[in-house]
């Protein structure tokens, strides 16, 4: 269990990087348009079609539809989890509770966007994040709660 408690957080801490960057390229839609090019001209998605038209599509998209709130959201809401996959990591119980709490909030409102939407990749991720969130609780709980007192 411990490492599967370990590769949640990792995989959560990269893809709350993930936010930030992204957050960050979507306040210059310029740049991530050209980004977004420049990749789909890689040799590596020159035999994908569909994958670099899709790439060319988004590209268009970031140049048409900047949002500064979907940016300031992306980039709180990755720093958020960033720091606390780093509280964790020292050993911090707020830490614990506060990825809980933000991972818990955020898989309900992926859950609900994803019965709205149909948006089966939604649900997929609102379940991870809830079974990371179960991980995550089991290792509060073994750590902090049926620890015994200290003989003082």
């Amino acid at each position: 269990m411990d490492f599967i408690f370990r590769l949640g957080l990792i995989i959560k801490g990269i893809d709350s990087l993930f936010e930030v960057i992204g957050g960050i390229l979507l306040t210059m839609p310029t740049k991530l348009s050209r980004y977004l090019l420049v990749i789909s001209q890689h040799e590596a998605f020159r035999h994908h079609e569909a994958l670099a038209g899709r790439l060319d599509h988004l590209a268009g998209m970031a140049t048409m539809h900047p949002s500064m709130v979907e940016a300031v959201y992306l980039i709180v809401h990755g720093a958020t989890k960033v720091v606390l996959i780093v509280a964790i990591a020292r050993g911090f119980r707020w830490g614990y509770i506060g990825l809980m709490a933000v991972l818990s909030l955020f898989a309900c409102i992926e859950l609900v966007r994803a019965g709205t939407a149909r948006e089966v990749v939604t649900g997929v991720l609102g379940l991870f994040d809830l079974a990371v969130v179960f991980v995550i609780y089991r290792e509060y709980r073994s750590r902090f709660v049926l620890q015994p007192e200290p003989a003082g």
